[in-house]
């Protein structure tokens, strides 16, 4: 079996845990199963993943630990898999109501997923009142980013509503042999190579630090205005296990119409959207500071014609003008800001490191985490960010997952100590879906939230010239 190492940024979704928070990412897709006799949606789509796996393999991959926790872990391969513990089903009870399937999916999402098997599960929902059926998602990060789920969601997912043929389904979990010897010589020929790409980027850094002799005041100015302290809210604070989640879905031609309309781009909206709920939020709270939230936002690093599932994604900070009341005002002031986050980025797109070399990670990298919680140092330290926004497009089509046709597809990301609250929006066929995860015991209630991004786009559509 051959080994594939993991980088830093892969593996650092894995040390994170040990702070006590779940490192995965999932959705929940709504969907109308075909009106066919004998036709089970769960069963389909356990035939389906069974069909697709070769195609899929990043669904076979299993960690494999370095000895002595030396190095980063490797991806192995598991031979076999268990496909009636990886695709599970439930039934909600009566009335089935989207507020009790809300609650599943946040209770669903605060159990991480267990390490000796391949690092991803999927549940089916029935009992839904609407006769919609529902499917949670979620796989680890260290597995991929959203650029990456999208890729792997391209091979599940179909154009029309083909229904698999039933096939025998693996009852046992194996994974191929693979010697210490194996395991040991890939974990020191990883680290190895790290040091040595981190060596290689030396030069780099020192050319792009050489272009700015004669510049140092400039540099300064622009390295002072690139980071930014956020004020402190009530979402800058340690977390509890437990989640809250809560969907919203915005038509993306309205969304679509104030970007074209007022001369900025969709993302633009998107952060607009969420500055006006987030003041609306905080206003009731009588916690709105006076100064501009800060968000953080994930940004791709893949290049267009790269589908490898993994981790190629940094994160950049982004003032969110709160404390402007005006609409109109917060979207002008936002497209400023992400018209400069993309020259910074795109700057230094080439600089921006994705791993680092893993001697000993496993145990200073997890102490650091566990350190990080127990202390509740995201309470002592000044916040970086107060929310996570990540915008992930999709496909324009109607999609077909075993069949069943697909209406939404909702996000649920992550959320961690300092950083209570997450909004993803992902575009799919005429909408756009936001899904937004938070800790129980910080936002009891995002939905109060979801519900302001339809108030905040109805505002917007009314500044939109005639």
């Amino acid at each position: 079996m051959r080994l594939k190492p993991l980088s830093g940024l892969d593996a650092g979704f894995l040390y994170l845990e040990a702070a006590g928070t779940p490192m995965h990412v999932g959705s929940l897709m709504l969907l109308t199963p075909p009106k066919k006799r004998g036709y089970d949606f769960h069963q389909a789509l356990t035939d389906l993943i069974a069909e697709r796996l070769p195609k899929a393999r990043a669904l076979k991959r299993k960690l494999v630990d370095a000895p002595l926790e030396l190095a980063h872990p490797m991806w192995g391969e598991a031979t076999q898999i268990d496909l009636e513990e990886h695709i599970r089903r439930e039934r909600l009870p009566h009335p089935g109501s989207e507020t009790q399937l809300l609650r599943r999916v946040a209770e669903l999402h605060a159990d991480p997923l267990p390490r000796d098997r391949p690092l991803w599960r999927l549940v089916v929902i029935e009992g839904l009142a609407s006769g919609e059926v529902a499917m949670y998602s979620k796989v680890h990060h260290a597995l991929l980013d959203g650029q990456g789920g999208v890729a792997l969601a391209q091979v599940v997912l179909d154009l029309e509503p083909r229904i698999p043929p039933k096939r025998k389904v693996s009852v046992s979990e194996h994974s191929a042999p693979v010697s210490q010897r194996a395991v040991a010589s890939t974990a020191l020929r990883a680290t190895i190579n790290q040091f040595a790409k981190v060596l290689r980027a030396v030069p780099a850094t020192l050319k792009l630090a050489g272009q700015a002799v004669g510049e140092a005041s400039a540099l300064m100015s622009r390295a002072k205005d690139a980071l930014l302290l956020a004020p402190r809210t009530p979402l800058n604070v340690h977390i509890g296990s437990e989640r809250s989640y809560a969907i919203q879905s915005l038509p993306l031609d309205d969304v679509k119409r104030v970007a074209k309309g007022l001369g900025v781009s969709v993302n633009d909206v998107v952060l607009a959207l969420v500055a006006g709920a987030m003041r609306e939020y905080l206003k009731r709270l009588d916690a709105l500071p006076d100064e501009p939230l800060v968000v953080g936002m994930p940004v791709s690093l893949r290049s267009a014609d790269n589908s490898e599932v993994n981790n190629q994604v940094s994160m950049v900070q982004c003032p969110l003008p709160t404390n402007l009341g005006d609409p109109l005002e917060r979207l002008r002031a936002i497209h400023l800001a992400t018209r400069d986050i993309k020259g910074r980025v795109s700057a230094f797109k080439d600089l921006i490191p994705t791993d680092f070399p893993g001697l000993a990670a496993p145990m200073w990298a997890a102490g650091l985490s566990r350190l990080w919680a127990r202390g509740k140092v995201a309470e002592r330290l000044p916040p970086l960010a107060n929310l996570v926004i990540s915008n992930v497009p999709g496909p324009p089509v109607d999609l077909y997952l075993a069949g069943a046709k697909l209406h939404h597809y909702f996000p649920v990301s992550i959320v961690t100590h300092g950083l209570a609250l997450n909004i993803t929006v992902h575009s799919y066929g005429g909408s756009m879906d936001f899904g937004l995860i938070a800790a129980r015991d910080v936002v009891p209630r995002p939905d109060s939230i979801a519900k302001g991004l339809q108030r905040a786009l109805t505002a917007l559509l009314k500044k939109v010239p005639a």
